[in-house]
């Protein structure tokens, strides 16, 4: 049987709203989030004993120290987001979920609220083994990407990619050809999508033409 936990997010200090950092216009963009500055700290818990948890802290309006850790790890494991991500990014509860598998890993699936970015990191509680970053993620917070819970999506410029985040297994398809996409402005090639256990559908755009691929897998 599968171990499933439902993780639970909440904030642990006080919204500063109505502040907002930075340059106005740059949330001019965004559909996928509040960008009040805030210092909250958003924390996602697992089931079990062991009650293993992640956390994103927030310091000056942006994403500051990711934690994760259990009661059966001598010291928590950390990084920082900006160096991790190799950039700077606003989160917010609204666009932020994590799944978390026992005391083995967790994936952690968000979207930047000033450029509405989607990233997905795998991050195992082993210090042994090492986070996988994607910053393509094709996350259910944007209504064009129909993603179930229990399943994950992020493409390259050439394949869409889906994960069963419970079992860690993947099913992918590839778009034919390469896509110059820029994956912060990533509905100008890559229209929407539509994922399931048995089929993977996505609508590319190319010299004003739609392109439908799809393709039936088993997850």
């Amino acid at each position: 049987m599968r171990n499933v936990f439902t993780s639970t997010i909440f904030s642990v200090s006080l919204l500063t709203a109505i502040v907002s950092c930075g340059d106005n216009n740059a949330t001019a963009n965004t559909t996928f989030c509040d960008t009040a500055c805030n210092t909250d700290t958003l924390r996602f818990e697992g089931g079990g004993k062991m009650q293993p948890y992640v956390s994103i802290s927030q310091k000056n309006c942006i994403a500051d120290t990711l934690t994760w850790t259990h009661e059966g790890l001598p010291s928590k494991r950390q990084m920082q987001m900006p160096t991790l991500l190799d950039n700077t990014v606003r989160v917010n509860k609204a666009a932020a979920t994590c799944y978390i598998k026992d005391t083995s890993y967790a994936y952690l699936s968000f979207n930047d609220c000033i450029s509405g970015r989607g990233y997905l990191l795998k991050l195992p509680f082993n210090k042994r083994e090492n986070i996988a970053k994607i910053s393509s993620a094709l996350n259910a917070f944007d209504k064009k990407f129909v993603v179930p819970d229990d399943l994950r999506a992020y493409a390259d410029r050439s394949t869409l990619y889906v994960v069963d985040i419970a079992t860690d297994t993947k099913e992918q398809m590839t778009f034919k050809e390469k896509y110059e996409i820029d994956f912060n402005n990533v509905h100008t090639v890559i229209d929407s999508i539509n994922v399931s256990r048995n089929r993977m559908y996505v609508l590319l755009k190319k010299d004003g033409k739609e392109i439908p691929i799809e393709k039936q897998i088993h997850l």
